[in-house]
């Protein structure tokens, strides 16, 4: 054995040996933990959307969340200044605070009404591209499929034919 590796080109070959199984097995890890290459999608499953966008880019909506607004609080001051008339400050004070709780109830439900509408032109358009996960722009540093152009205009589409609607709805009840 010892007169095998004191022939200096059995040395060089067991050498080569070791170096490309080493090569090789550096190699099959890359590859390995890397994934399948060849089932790789070029694109993102991940989408992202800006709201604020969504919503400046639909003034309807953002008329209608402040016609809503506006109506509940006009109505709000107006039982207010009804209920007021013959009460004490204090009384006065403590009716304000109630009301005040009430409006604020109303106004979340006003809320939650434009998220849902946003809400769903998001998962009609992450359908439709088969996206299996939005999330706020906000909140993305890198990557991800832009998704609010579409997402606007699918929220156009909705509100135009929900508009559509209450008007034939209203038409038909004359």
């Amino acid at each position: 054995m010892m007169s095998f590796l004191g022939n200096k080109k059995y040395i060089k070959i067991f050498s080569f040996v070791i170096a490309a199984v080493f090569i090789i097995s550096v190699g099959a890890i890359a590859v390995t933990s890397m994934g399948n290459t060849a089932m790789a999608s070029p694109k993102s499953d991940i989408g992202i959307v800006d709201r604020r966008e969504v919503v400046s880019a639909n003034s309807s909506l953002a008329s209608d969340y402040q016609q809503k607004l506006k109506e509940t609080a006009d109505k709000m001051q107006q039982d207010f200044d009804a209920k007021s008339k013959d009460l004490s400050d204090a009384d006065k004070q403590k009716l304000f605070e109630e009301m005040q709780q009430q409006f604020n109830e109303k106004r979340s439900a006003i809320d939650k009404e434009m998220e849902d509408k946003i809400n769903g032109a998001v998962k009609t358009v992450a359908e439709k591209r088969g996206l299996t996960l939005v999330v706020e722009k906000a909140a993305v540093i890198y990557g991800g499929t832009d998704i609010t152009k579409d997402v606007s205009d699918a929220l156009n589409k909705s509100l135009a034919s929900d508009k559509g609607q209450a008007e034939k709805a209203s038409a038909d009840k004359k």
